[in-house]
């Protein structure tokens, strides 16, 4: 898994609720290879705790990691006395007491990574918990997913970000997109419901999982109109970006909707669009 595809906003904000939610000193995303574990995303509170950073790489056989995604439990409280945990040597290397773990899939369902939490304290993490963990994985399996249908013209350049033509834009565009999207800014149809009612953290957290996965799907539709108006009007992507925003606002349109069918206009040029976003069909 390439480190650039995880080094966005969209992983920052997973990792993030995943931390509030679990409570630990350390949560993680691990790349995994059939011999090799990389620490490919880090975030950490913990301090005078020597644990591996960010790009470096164990033995796929000593870790914890491994020990899940061979059958053992997916949390244990006390991993030094844990039959299913105590043999790996990442838990004695780096005196780990706590762990939790649950699997990010590609697109054909392979394992490729994990999602991770660890702590040098008793942090028991129970099963309801387990589950919103697992919806975190499922929004990382969704971002690392493909973001390109035939002839949509934005896609993931090779040296990580995103290139338009031959134009590599870097990830600045993708990064204000999201902003926009998790400010609420954007709403596209069928966002999650806020409620009135009060709600446990544990309620809180899923709610913040939808908002997440339904701003990452309305993301992508924004920035594949992006991608078209950048080509269209030869313009930079934030430029395309900033004109969409401005034609939404001015004719009260949501630029979700407003997006869908300037991408729809790429193949089919029977679609209406503001003279502002035509340009050169």
């Amino acid at each position: 898994m390439p480190r650039t595809e995880l080094a966005h906003p969209a992983i920052d904000a997973v990792l993030s609720t995943a931390a509030t939610l679990l409570g630990m000193e350390v949560v993680f995303i691990g790349g995994l290879t059939e011999d090799t574990f990389t620490f490919e995303r880090v975030q950490t509170t913990a301090q005078g705790w020597d644990l591996p950073g960010e790009g470096e790489v164990l033995d796929r056989s000593g870790t914890l990691c491994h020990r899940l995604l061979t059958g053992a439990p997916s949390a244990t409280a006390d991993a030094a006395n844990d039959p299913e945990y105590r043999q790996a040597a990442a838990q004695s290397m780096f005196g780990i007491t706590s762990y939790v773990g649950v699997p990010i899939r590609d697109s054909d369902g392979h394992v490729v990574a994990t999602l991770c939490g660890v702590d040098r304290d008793h942090v028991p993490v129970g099963d309801e918990t387990v589950e919103v963990l697992r919806e975190l994985a499922d929004v990382v399996s969704a971002h690392l997913g493909p973001l390109i249908q035939e002839g949509v013209v934005i896609r993931r350049s090779t040296e990580g970000g995103w290139a338009v033509g031959s134009e590599s834009t870097g990830d600045l565009t993708s990064a204000m997109v999201l902003a926009d999207l998790l400010a609420g800014e954007l709403q596209a149809g069928a966002r999650p419901a806020k409620t009135d009612g009060p709600m446990d953290e544990l309620a809180q957290l899923r709610l913040s999982v939808k908002q997440l996965e339904h701003a990452l799907a309305a993301r992508v539709v924004v920035e594949q109109a992006i991608g078209v108006l950048t080509e269209r009007q030869g313009s930079s992507p934030r430029e395309a970006f900033e004109r969409l925003r401005k034609v939404s606002r001015s004719r009260g349109r949501k630029v979700h909707d407003l997006a869908k069918e300037v991408v729809l206009s790429a193949t089919d040029h029977a679609v209406p669009l503001p003279p502002e976003l035509a340009g050169r069909r």
